[in-house]
């Protein structure tokens, strides 16, 4: 029942079609009926009328040239055309000829001559309503006469009761003829514009795959192309947006992620500065009060000295990753020696690494020369080799590999320390801000956990690729610069 709700809602614009059609040609043929009824008799008998007065004159123009004798194929010609009763008479009423009757050869004038009754028809023909009746004096060679013509309309008259009779074999003709017209007109007009409609309410659903076929080059083909041009025209709008929606989704979840790390990273900075400040306060508050070994402020003034230290250089790492973050500051380009970089590294490092016997060694050739900001690059590989030494084991080493490639157009710097391994779990976080391996976050065991992440900042900014993996031996951290900067 849907179903054919549906249909007929979607013809609905047929029905309208054929009902104003068949109205319009109903209507069309009722006036029709009706003008021949009303209108035929009149326009019938002006119409004989006017064609016997013609014949008339025409047979009195002739005559003049002719004998009677020579006359009367005319007359006969003219009552059989026009189905009338004519006939001639002299100045005394006698009928001299007439082609409905037979006539007696006389000699008045080479005449033939015959006395006649009247017709009753033309005795009465002044009471008929729908007849024609002249009398017209006609002039030939060789004799003047009169000439009476009568007509009768009445077959006219006749036709339109006919006319009354047949109306129901007429109506029921009219009816199934224009009905039938009707239908097929409709549908003839009315199918592209349903093809038309089907196509323009997928593409209301948004659905575009199917395109309107063009089959004519009217308004309708005109219509089609609009359709089709707004489909390509609104698919490919959709498309925009949603690469945009997409990407605003994307930008979004970037935001919040930068944001909840911004959280994590001040709820981390306050927890980095809340301890040293605390114990600060201990040994500041033991040695106001004397209170037992704080009485020795010499030693605890120290400690309190090293406590502001560490904590100067976290708001030190602090600011240089949040500079390096925010991309506020401008390359310093410069040709760096790699080799003279690494060796000046690894000697301000020496002292660390005797104080935990941990032996560096050393491949690099004499000059490796790179264009980089050499002041980024020397702090990210002194935090690399730093690591290296501080979490290795007593009495390990540490191995400094400097290479180049010309064909890949990069120098490796390799930097392998034994002895240790890190867990994958620990790779993945690895260069996370304020992420320790020893979750105690212990001073002495290790830093502030900025250093790799710096690391990260840094190499991203000079477009340098880096990985740290466990090995054989150990761990190793490799770094891939390349030789024409990006």
């Amino acid at each position: 029942m849907n179903k054919i709700l549906k249909v007929m809602k979607m013809d609905r614009i047929t029905y309208k079609l054929f009902w104003v059609t068949s109205l319009i040609l109903l209507a069309f043929a009722f006036v029709m009926y009706l003008t021949l009824y009303f209108f035929l008799p009149s326009f019938y008998e002006q119409y004989k009328t006017d064609q016997l007065q013609t014949g008339i004159e025409e047979i009195i123009d002739t005559s003049k040239d002719l004998t009677f004798q020579n006359a009367i194929p005319l007359l006969d010609n003219y009552a059989q055309k026009n189905n009338a009763l004519i006939y001639l008479q002299d100045q005394e009423g006698t009928i001299i000829y007439s082609p409905s009757f037979s006539f007696i050869n006389g000699s008045s004038q080479g005449i033939s001559r015959a006395t006649f009754a009247k017709p009753r028809s033309i005795e009465y023909s002044n009471n008929l309503p729908n007849s024609y009746n002249a009398t017209i004096p006609i002039q030939f060679q060789n004799v003047n006469l009169t000439l009476v013509v009568f007509a009768t309309f009445q077959p006219i008259n006749e036709a339109s009761q006919v006319l009354v009779l047949f109306l129901p074999y007429i109506s029921f003709i009219v009816i199934v003829i224009g009905v039938g017209s009707a239908y097929l007109y409709s549908r003839f007009i009315t199918k592209p514009l349903i093809y038309i409609n089907q196509r323009a309410q997928k593409m209301a659903n948004l659905d575009f795959s199917e395109k309107i076929v063009v089959r004519s080059n009217d308004e309708l083909a005109e219509l089609s192309n609009s359709l089709n041009d707004m489909s390509v025209n609104l698919q490919h709008t959709m498309h925009d947006l949603k690469k945009a929606n997409q990407q605003l989704k994307s930008d979004i979840e970037k935001e919040r992620e930068i944001e909840k790390k911004r959280r994590e990273f001040f709820s981390i900075v306050a927890h980095e500065l809340k301890t040293p400040l605390t114990v600060m306060k201990g040994y500041l508050e033991g040695m106001i009060y004397n209170i037992g070994p704080y009485q020795d402020r010499d030693q605890y003034l120290k400690k309190n000295h090293q406590i502001i230290e560490s904590m100067e250089q976290l708001v030190r790492e602090i600011l240089s990753m949040s500079k390096l973050e925010q991309h506020t500051f401008k390359l310093q380009l410069e040709e760096v020696n790699l080799s003279g970089l690494i060796n000046t590294i690894t000697k301000n490092l020496d002292f660390f690494a005797s104080q935990k016997d941990i032996q560096m060694i050393k491949q690099i050739g004499s000059q490796h020369l790179v264009y980089t900001d050499r002041i980024l690059l020397e702090k990210a590989c002194k935090n690399i080799v730093h690591n290296a030494i501080m979490y290795s084991p007593h009495g390990e080493k540490v191995y400094i590999d400097l290479t180049e490639d010309s064909k890949q157009q990069h120098i490796q710097i390799k930097v392998n320390n034994t002895g240790i391994k890190i867990k994958e779990e620990d790779l993945q976080q690895i260069f996370d801000p304020f992420y320790r391996i020893e979750k105690s976050r212990n001073r002495n065991t290790g830093g502030s956990g900025l250093g790799l992440y710096i690391v990260k900042q840094i190499f991203e900014t000079l477009s340098i690729t880096y990985s740290i993996n466990n090995t054989e031996q150990g761990v190793q951290f490799l770094v891939t610069i390349p030789l024409t900067p990006k």
